[in-house]
């Protein structure tokens, strides 16, 4: 029997597990997922890992640190409107406390201007606005590359039954529109994000994290076209441009 959506935000209201990360469970896209003292619970660590120490690792925790402070945000915000999430509550700096889902491996790209590989695939200058979301599906099995799929692989290949696949898109559209709202009272733009989605008793729920490594900021702040794209985690002063658009997420207008 499936159970409600509002059952399920319900149930991010209640005091969370503070617990030891347990047994390793997965490591994917700079994450760690950990056991929790709870079955039904899991600890999402953004990740150094594979980093030497030094500099370079001191700023790549900081650059984490941010990720999950920002996705922390974000998640609540989306609950804020009836969206269901796998988010729970903030642990530490780098950790969150997520609900246990079974992940579906399917990422939905969502492009609101011509970036990346939609301009050169369909000769579109650099930050063409669009009229409409345009929505794209990639088939992510565990450690394979990404494959560009549509709806006719998705049901043939068991990636995802009819109903879900409809409730995916629904939600991709919705926290699309949330978001690309909150931006543009904030003087920013979600040129392009990517989602991901996971089973949980019965419904389809957003996983992952939500950040500027998966959602593409451009600041419009910014009166040069080419300045506005500077929150990448791989730019040196990631640490400043990230602590900068935390506080425009969050501050009231």
């Amino acid at each position: 029997m499936k159970q409600p959506m509002q059952s399920l935000l319900e149930a991010s209201t209640e005091e969370p597990a503070r617990s030891a990360k347990g047994k390793l469970i997965s490591e994917r896209h700079g994450k760690l997922l950990y056991q929790s003292e709870k079955p039904d619970l899991s600890i999402q660590e953004f990740s150094t890992n594979g980093l030497e120490e030094g500099k370079k690792r001191s700023r790549s925790r900081d650059v984490n640190a941010l990720r999950n402070e920002i996705s922390c945000y974000l998640f609540e915000y989306l609950e804020g409107f009836r969206i269901p999430t796998h988010f729970v509550d903030g642990l530490t700096e780098t950790q969150m406390l997520v609900r246990r889902m079974e992940v579906i491996h399917l990422m939905i790209k969502i492009y609101n201007c011509a970036t990346g590989v939609l301009t050169k695939r369909f000769g579109l200058k650099e930050g063409t606005p669009l009229e409409f979301p345009v929505m794209e599906h990639f088939y992510m099995p565990e450690n394979r590359p990404a494959a560009w799929v549509n709806e006719y692989h998705v049901y043939a290949f068991g990636i995802a039954k009819a109903e879900e696949f409809k409730q995916i898109n629904r939600s991709a559209s919705k926290v699309n529109a949330v978001l690309r709202a909150l931006c543009d009272r904030r003087q920013l733009m979600l040129a392009d994000l990517q989602l991901e989605f996971g089973r949980l008793k019965g419904q389809v729920v957003l996983g992952d994290e939500l950040s500027p490594t998966t959602c593409h900021f451009l600041d419009l702040a910014v009166s040069e076209k080419e300045g506005r794209d500077r929150f990448h985690p791989d730019q040196e002063n990631a640490v400043s441009a990230f602590s900068e658009l935390r506080d425009r997420l969050k501050s009231r207008v």
